[in-house]
């Protein structure tokens, strides 16, 4: 099982890799993306004190892990932006499960659990080294301006931008 926290810093790593942008929403999107599939944790114990059945279906890392899901998923968060935002969210975080365990994927059409059991530990130690150091890399060329050969521009010259 791979944290909740480390889905969204991946996922926010990758996004931020993969498209660079200086508006929020993208970054909001995929957050939501990575966090939603987990909400099966909250949810299906809910439903089972209220008297739906539980089953294989209704299980962590079964319907709300699925591609079926991934596709409303995305549909939904598509109206709050980029649509390849949140599918690199809830991608990524379905393929860190498959990593750590494995997922449903085709549920509910096919209830076999795909995937492999890398340690879960370890899993979370390397992501987070991972998105840790692309988020900052990616806050300090954010705030410092780099020149053509990566040398950073003078103060100065970075503020004569906004004049």
């Amino acid at each position: 099982m791979v944290a909740d926290g480390v889905h969204i810093l991946f996922s926010l790593a990758l996004v931020l890799l993969l498209f660079r942008s200086n508006r929020p929403e993208p970054y909001l999107v995929t957050a939501l993306a990575a966090a939603f599939p987990d909400i099966d944790i909250v949810l299906f114990p809910l439903l089972a004190d209220f008297g739906y059945e539980a089953g294989v279906l209704w299980s962590h890392r079964a319907l709300t892990h699925s591609l079926l899901a991934g596709v409303v998923v995305v549909g939904l968060l598509s109206v709050f932006g980029p649509w390849r935002a949140a599918a690199v969210g809830f991608g990524s975080h379905i393929l860190m499960d498959l990593l750590s365990g494995g997922v449903r994927l085709f549920a509910p059409l096919d209830a076999t659990l795909y995937g492999l059991s890398i340690d879960w530990l370890l899993l979370n130690m390397l992501t987070s080294v991972f998105a840790v150091t692309v988020l900052l890399g990616g806050l300090f060329g954010m705030k410092y301006d780099f020149g053509p050969r990566g040398y950073p521009r003078s103060p100065r010259a970075a503020l004569e931008r906004f004049r």
